[in-house]
């Protein structure tokens, strides 16, 4: 089994995510899925996932993602995705991904 290994940042407007109001939690979502998706690499496919967005409103700015393979074995892996713009968090994101089969 490995540990954790980061990707790189992805970087995307604040008002993609709900700006200047709230974030959107479904904007949210689409996006930790994409940066969850890349992190946990082809091959496998998202099972669940965990999102959590912040309340408060989102100023201007970029928001950087970051995401993160946590634990991976051949079948499984667990990633996480964390995005603030500058010292504001936006979200945070676990998903649990599966190997696809191959048929």
């Amino acid at each position: 089994m490995s540990t954790a290994a980061e990707t790189r940042a992805r970087i995307v407007s604040g008002a993609s995510l709900g700006a200047p109001g709230p974030a959107d939690p479904e904007r949210c979502s689409a996006v930790a899925i994409e940066a969850l998706s890349h992190a946990a690499g082809e091959g496998f496919g998202m099972t669940s996932l965990s999102l959590d967005v912040a309340s408060a409103k989102l100023g201007a700015g970029d928001v950087e993602i970051r995401a993160r393979v946590e634990k991976r074995t051949w079948s499984i892996a667990f990633a996480s995705a964390e995005a603030w713009l500058g010292e504001q968090l936006v979200f945070l994101a676990q998903g649990l991904f599966t190997r696809r089969r191959q048929d």
